[in-house]
């Protein structure tokens, strides 16, 4: 073998070591379904910033472990818009200017585990959140932390990959799920409401009944 061509060897060896060293990346799935629920007469509207939007959470595991890059900024957004779509009558989506809440989140952590870590046959995400409500003056009302937990099992699964957004997607339901249930307490229900009805004369303390079961899915 001449030096030309052992070079050209070397060079791809050295490539395919770099390809199979570089993390496992993750695109959350952004697949939500639509929460049935009890619209609030009120509107409302998403404050989020680019470190938000843009989140990834980027972690080495030790070894054997590889590294992973998890991106979670774009999916959040997405479930979010998706649930408050559901509960307010007037989703504004980002425009805040004369919305009657202001939700503002930001991602508190991130943490996961693979098969391999478990030693099962799940991929696990944990996600904390914190959400702040604020009313139209920007004044706060609220925070509440939203903790948010899903696992897929990695049987049938083409990758790693798709396992472990298979479990970020489910925690993003899971949250989801538990942001619905503090729209959905009476007494906290009531606070935020008379608060935003004392900055907004239009605003209505009366949710508005809606068909179907009262429950977020």
């Amino acid at each position: 073998m001449n030096r030309t061509l052992k070079r050209i060897v070397s060079t791809l060896a050295v490539l395919v070591l770099l390809t199979g060293c570089g993390p496992n990346r993750v695109e959350t799935p952004s697949r939500f379904p639509k929460p049935v629920m009890q619209p609030i007469a009120l509107s409302a509207a998403l404050q989020v910033d680019a470190a938000f939007s843009s989140y990834v959470h980027e972690e080495k595991l030790p070894p054997p472990g590889k590294a992973w890059k998890l991106s979670i900024g774009p999916a959040s957004v997405d479930w979010m818009k998706n649930l408050l779509a559901a509960a307010f009558t007037d989703f504004k989506g980002n425009a805040t200017a004369g919305a009657d809440l202001v939700f503002r989140p930001v991602i508190d952590s991130v943490q996961f585990s693979t098969p391999a870590q478990s030693r099962t046959e799940f991929f696990e995400a944990w996600i904390k959140y914190k959400v702040a409500v604020l009313d139209r003056n920007g004044k706060p009302l609220a925070e509440w932390p939203i903790a948010a937990y899903g696992k897929r099992r990695d049987k049938s699964l083409a990758s790693s990959e798709d396992g472990m957004g298979e479990a970020l997607n489910k925690a993003m339901r899971d949250g989801a799920a538990g942001l619905a249930l503090e729209l959905r307490d009476p007494q906290r229900l009531k606070s935020l409401l008379n608060a935003a009805s004392a900055r907004s004369p239009s605003a209505s303390v009366e949710p508005q009944p809606a068909a179907g079961d009262r429950h977020a899915s």
